[in-house]
């Protein structure tokens, strides 16, 4: 079996190397640089954590270790589901919408624009906004926009105070998951794992977004 699993370059490889340690027992490296490792007749693959659900849709994989939102992300993005497994817990973060409070939001920053649209259209909130794709940090220009929120990963929420952003409200926990094709045999790798439905505003309809922007690269 091959598994995927954020790099060395992504901020996601600590919580994501606990995990596969314990999926993958034995790992043997092929070199300093290497990104394929060997753990008896399993491959370990490491790549951009943004990128294992494409690399796990696309067949490439059979499976793949990254951020719950992330495969969200995906998901959403991409209008095909993909079947998410809890892993034990590393480091949950929120995926939050934010700005400051009394303003008038007219943009939405985001490195997450399906969830940020599905999110709108569920609660019916702010559905003229334009959302703005990002790739990192967001904060200063939620703060500097008089008229800007943002959806952003969150964690211990010191940042957003640091940049006044003084309202919040999280649309989603995270932490890492285990993702593979719905039509995925099981061979061992999902066996005693619970199954981590969509969230709530996220079920059903067509979900993509109208996001001004290239593709995402973040992870």
């Amino acid at each position: 079996m091959i598994i995927a699993a954020p790099g060395p370059s992504s901020r996601l490889f600590g919580p994501a190397a606990e995990v596969v340690g314990r999926l993958l027992s034995g790992l043997n490296g092929t070199g300093s640089r290497s990104l394929w490792h060997r753990a008896g007749a399993d491959v370990l693959v490491q790549c951009r954590g943004f990128d294992v659900p494409e690399l796990v849709a696309s067949g490439s994989v059979d499976a793949g270790v990254t951020g719950y939102d992330v495969c969200v992300e995906w998901s959403l993005a991409h209008d095909e589901p993909l079947a998410l497994y809890a892993l034990p817990a590393t480091r949950t973060s929120f995926v939050t919408y934010c700005t400051v409070a009394g303003r008038k939001v007219e943009t939405i920053y985001t490195e997450y624009p399906a969830i940020t649209a599905a999110w709108l259209r569920a609660h019916t909130r702010q559905n003229s906004a334009r959302i703005v794709r990002m790739r990192g940090s967001t904060e200063g220009i939620i703060r500097v926009d008089d008229h800007g929120a943002g959806v952003l990963l969150v964690t211990s929420g010191q940042t957003l105070a640091a940049n006044g952003l003084d309202m919040d409200v999280p649309l989603l926990a995270t932490d890492m998951c285990l993702v593979t094709k719905a039509s995925f045999v099981d061979r061992g790798v999902t066996a005693g794992l619970p199954v981590l439905p969509m969230p709530s505003f996220a079920r059903g309809g067509d979900q993509r977004a109208d996001v001004v922007g290239g593709p995402a690269h973040g992870d």
